[in-house]
């Protein structure tokens, strides 16, 4: 199969038998990249119907299914479970053979044998683009898709250092420069360059490439060249005709990723990181903008900061998006992220960024700085759109996150610009309107026809459109709300509404005249409502994001038959939009309409009381469907967390401890699965509220507190949250909840006394069995099973037998969980069965949105391979694991991670970045207590690091690894990998 470029699949004999349809070639695209693992059902619903989906999306994946099996050699997709598998066996993919060319067929001197760089050769003729495009809204297609773009580049490399080595250097030179312009800040391109100019004579020429190098390093990063590229560079200066750069030898004295059997390669910061979301595709045309469209295209290549800047209705946001798409087709391989910020407010407008590009909070750590860490050097286009409410916070962090990330570019809209250095402002123009073929008109004729398809105004009603675009001054909102309105009216009763609502207009008031014009259009859109349905409008701007007809009732203060038909007559004068999965949403412009009628009657308080009031039971009944198959919940979860966010801090500032707290629990088991510290830590305000411990709540929150704490690596606030969670239950005087136990047990279980652990654990069981809690009950038991494997306990094979059976076949996030603690069990006594049983919680952690075992899981089953199989294969899933832990925030398993990659590179000769480690693992605080068989293998990882290094280095190397963090500790060990 060819990936390199659009999907295309080749038979045996060479036939053509790529799938015709373009759902068939994305599902095939789909198993290809994930061959060998099994894509759900789910997943592959999500993948081919990303928002409309099929009456029938299971019958209509079986059609496809079956289509595309009917075009390829039998048995290559197969039903597995729930879900279907690509046979890896029987499927050579060119991208593979490219990797293995660059792996074992030319050496790291540039040489190669002659059969090997003429494959090279025909697989660059035959790259015909950016990898996997049938995925490029699929985050791990996307992620594949970079991946290969690597190993393009690697390739490209390659080939220019044989044809140097074999004095093939003319020719070459136009080749490496397009690289180094594709590449501008990748040193092997220069050297090689730099070698081929010198080889044809051209030293000036090589000597400039050098000059020009250094000072685009020092603009943009900071940094000098390498000492490898300024050893080339003073050969050059002395005189010599040829450069030493084709040797093989990389500029910093890294060789190329996987250059040698058994070779590590290093890896820049941030790498394995890719940003959630896809970019939304607006379903309507853009009019009249396109050559604006270019123009601030030509401005991103130019700047890295350009604000689009003009008032409230212009169609900055709709232009910004056009821009995204534009720039997202001339450069696939760099992401383009839309950051919506108009839900947000000064306090949280960069934790909206940092959701927007993946990368989940760590308690202690500025948001800023977490994101700037975490992006590092990834290029990225980040849009970041209705920036005036929050112009402060995102002005500071745009600043930093410009100065620590070079391959960062930012796109703002704004009604002022940001007053960032470096700032490029893009004033976006109103319409024109001058006549009745203006761009205005023709943006009302268009909306028109969505709404009265057979609209063919004759040419006194044309007059009368141009009248009503030039009374609204070209504003593209404005002029699209009074085309909706040809739903109810004709144009003349449009332009005489016009007349009535639009006072402001005609007052003479020209220093505000744009923004009375979309204040006007909303108004009058407002005005023609009756007064129960305007209230229910205003009552909607509670809202942060998408809602159900249900929680419109609850928030409204009306049955669901009212909020139902109110919906539908909002939805039809444009005031509400809906959205996939049958629910609606407020324009951000409308919503703040509709904020500022709620306080101008006073009503702001009683109505974020309702919608405070309805997340709690609605929360609680979520948690309650956590134990279900497939990811639902938490994918509700996800998308509710700023409505929650908001709901929990009305309630904790009105004195609603006791709600704040059942808003807590029910999200506690969501926070741990779903690995989301920064929710877990929302019980700190309910805590802060509640200095007695007064509510019913309060054992529960001082649990998700603890459990906040021990995920930041927080050992000693651990213990004491627990204690807390203890004796607030206990004061009570009824029986501890299994929740409480559980954090106690847990608590135990990190400072090594495991028999505490144990006790605490089966407390817990018989607890949550006698309140009849089974998913509870499930999850304690499955880490008592796991920590009796720790203790070496002689029925815990037997008791992981039982764990499973209880599980079965279930796809939830509590079976992955405890796969997980099954495999973890007996992985010192059966690291094979070990493996099966961590690779299977994988699988329905990936099914199910858990995280937290997506984490664990992974780390042990890497932590087997790292011992017993391939090095490198480790190395490279160790890299991706340090990137989930950071953007998780999560660092007491990050340490125990770190502990496992010393002893990796210890195993691959890398004695003094494993010293390094040790000395690091040794020395936090931030981890858990090593102790038991862990503090033995440290200990005799130490003895050996000791004989290879000597005594002096080794103490060095210890003392050097002390000194780092865990964020150094991480990058150290990304480095070393």
């Amino acid at each position: 199969m060819e990936v390199l470029g659009p999907l295309r699949v080749r038979g045996p004999g060479g036939d053509d038998l790529t799938p015709d349809g373009g759902l068939q070639r994305r599902l095939l695209a789909l198993l290809v990249l994930r061959r060998g693992r099994v894509v759900s059902v789910d997943a592959a619903i999500e993948a081919l119907w990303p928002t409309r989906r099929p009456q029938d999306p299971v019958g209509a994946l079986q059609n496809h299914v079956s289509r595309l099996r009917q075009g390829l050699p039998p048995g290559l997709v197969a039903s597995v479970g729930d879900g279907y598998r690509l046979d890896p066996s029987a499927v050579e993919l060119d991208a593979d053979r490219v990797a293995a060319l660059l792996r074992d067929g030319i050496r790291g001197d540039g040489t190669a044998d002659e059969a090997a760089l003429a494959e090279l050769d025909d697989a660059l003729e035959r790259w015909r683009g950016p990898a996997f495009p049938e995925l490029d809204d699929v985050e791990d297609g996307r992620a594949e898709a970079v991946r290969l773009g690597e190993l393009r580049v690697r390739a490209r490399e390659a080939q220019a250092e044989a044809r140097l080595a074999r004095g093939e250097a003319p020719g070459l030179v136009s080749e490496l420069a397009a690289l180094v312009d594709e590449e501008p800040l990748r040193e092997r391109p220069r050297s090689l360059l730099m070698t081929a100019l010198a080889a044809e004579g051209r030293r000036v020429e090589a000597l400039r490439v050098y000059d020009d190098f250094r000072r685009q390093l020092g603009e943009e990063v900071g940094i000098e060249p390498s000492p490898v590229l300024a050893a080339q560079h003073a050969e050059l200066l002395a005189g010599g005709a040829e450069a030493t750069a084709a040797s093989g030898e990389r500029p910093g004295g890294t060789r190329p990723h996987g250059d040698r059997p058994g070779e590590v390669a290093t890896v820049a910061p941030g790498a394995g990181w890719a940003p959630r979301g896809r970019l939304p595709v607006p379903p309507t045309s853009l009019v009249g903008r396109d050559a604006l469209v270019e123009e601030v295209a030509a401005l991103v290549g130019e700047h890295r900061l350009v604000s689009l800047v003009g008032p409230g209705g212009v169609g900055k946001t709709r232009l910004l998006l056009e821009v995204g798409h534009r720039l997202r087709a001339a450069r696939s391989d760099r992401p383009v992220v839309l950051c919506e910020l108009a839900a947000a407010d000064e306090a949280s407008a960069v934790d909206v960024v940092a959701a927007a590009l993946g990368i989940d909070a760590r308690p202690g750590v500025p948001m800023g700085e977490r994101v700037a860490g975490v992006v590092g050097a990834a290029e990225i286009v980040v849009l970041a759109d209705n920036c005036e409410h929050v112009l402060e916070p995102i002005a500071a962090f745009v600043d930093h996150l410009l100065a620590n990330c070079s391959g960062v570019v930012v796109v703002a809209t704004s009604r002022e610009r940001l007053r960032v250095p470096g700032e490029r402002v893009s004033a976006v123009p109103m319409l024109p309107v001058g006549d009745d073929g203006s761009v205005a008109v023709d943006l009302f004729l268009e909306r028109a026809l969505s709404v009265v398809p057979d609209f063919e105004p004759d040419p006194e009603e044309r007059a009368c459109v141009a009248e009503i675009v030039r009374r609204l001054d070209g504003l593209p909102l404005a002029i699209e709300l009074a085309a909706a309105r040809l739903f109810t009216h004709d144009v003349r009763a449009v332009a005489a509404g016009l007349d009535h609502r639009f006072s402001l207009l005609s007052s003479g008031h020209r220093g505000a005249s744009r923004h009375a014009s979309l204040g006007a259009a909303v108004s009058w859109s407002f005005g023609v409502l009756d007064p129960p349905l305007q209230e229910l409008f205003a009552a909607l701007s509670a809202f942060a994001g998408p809602f159900a007809v249900t929680d419109a009732a609850a928030v409204c203060g009306v049955d669901d038959l009212t909020a139902d038909l109110a919906l539908a007559q909002l939805t039809e004068r444009s005031l509400v939009m809906r959205v996939p999965g049958g629910r609606f949403v407020l324009l951000e412009t409308l919503r703040a309409f509709g904020a500022e009628q709620l306080a101008a009657t006073g009503r702001t308080d009683l109505v974020r009381e309702r919608h405070a009031r309805h997340l709690v039971p609605w929360a609680e009944a979520v948690d309650r469907r956590l134990p279900e198959p497939g990811r639902s919940a938490i994918a509700e979860l996800d998308a509710a967390v700023p409505e929650l966010r908001a709901a929990l801090g009305w309630l904790v500032d009105h004195g609603e401890v006791e709600l704040a707290g059942r808003l807590v629990a029910a999200l506690l088991d969501y926070g741990f699965l779903r690995l989301r510290p920064d929710v877990l830590a929302w019980a700190e305000l309910v805590n802060a509220a509640d200095p007695d411990d007064r509510s019913p709540l309060a054992p529960l929150a001082w649990a998700a507190a603890a459990y906040a704490a021990w995920m930041a690596g927080d050992l000693g606030e651990t213990g004491r949250r627990s204690s807390r969670a203890l004796a607030a239950a206990e004061r009570s005087g009824g029986v501890v909840p299994a929740e409480v136990a559980s954090i106690c047990g847990s608590h135990a279980l990190f400072e090594g006394r495991l028999d505490d652990a144990i006790g605490w654990y089966r407390q817990a069981v018989e607890t949550a069995t006698a309140t009849d809690d089974p998913a509870e009950r499930q999850f304690i038991a499955a880490t008592e099973v796991m920590v009796l494997g720790y203790a070496g306990d002689a029925t815990t094979a037997e008791r992981a037998e039982t764990l499973l059976a209880e599980v079965g076949d279930a796809a939830t996030p509590y079976a992955a969980y405890a796969w997980y603690c099954a495999g973890e069990a007996v992985l010192a006594l059966d690291p094979a069965r070990a493996r099966a049983r961590l690779a299977c919680a994988l699988e329905l952690a990936e099914q199910t949105g858990a995280s937290f075992v997506t984490g664990v899981a992974g780390a042990s089953k890497v932590s087997i391979d790292a011992r017993l199989g391939d090095p490198v294969a480790a190395a490279a899933d160790y890299r991706r694991l340090i990137d989930h832990w950071r953007r998780a925030g999560m660092w007491s398993t990050q340490w125990t991670m770190l502990r496992a990659i010393a002893g990796l590179l210890a195993r691959l000769g890398r004695h003094h970045d494993a010293a390094v480690l040790t000395g690091a693992v040794r020395s936090t605080a931030e981890g858990h207590r090593i102790f038991g068989e862990d503090a033995v293998a440290l200990d005799e990882l130490g003895v050996r690091l000791r004989d290879a290094l000597g005594a002096p280095a080794y103490e060095a190397a210890l003392a050097e690894g002390a000194a780092l963090d865990g964020d150094a500790a991480a990058e150290h060990a990304l480095r070393a990998l």
